[in-house]
């Protein structure tokens, strides 16, 4: 197998698994793998992120709750 043809089957099962997943398991699986990425960030990381992407309201609303 090739590069392309392995990837065009990661791509694949990718969407295999995909279609076999409700909405419940589609937000999970979204949940945890932002979880394990911004578990790396420290706070500066993420506060800096949270500012690029939105702004500094929403960075208050989430320290404060």
């Amino acid at each position: 197998m090739n590069t392309d043809q392995l990837d065009q089957l990661k791509s694949k099962y990718c969407e295999y698994i995909i279609d076999g997943m409700d909405m419940d398991c589609l937000i999970q699986m979204c949940y945890d793998l932002l979880m394990n990425e911004y578990e790396k960030c420290s706070e500066e990381d993420i506060k800096q992120e949270i500012l690029d992407l939105y702004d500094q309201e929403v960075l208050e609303e989430l320290t404060n709750s």
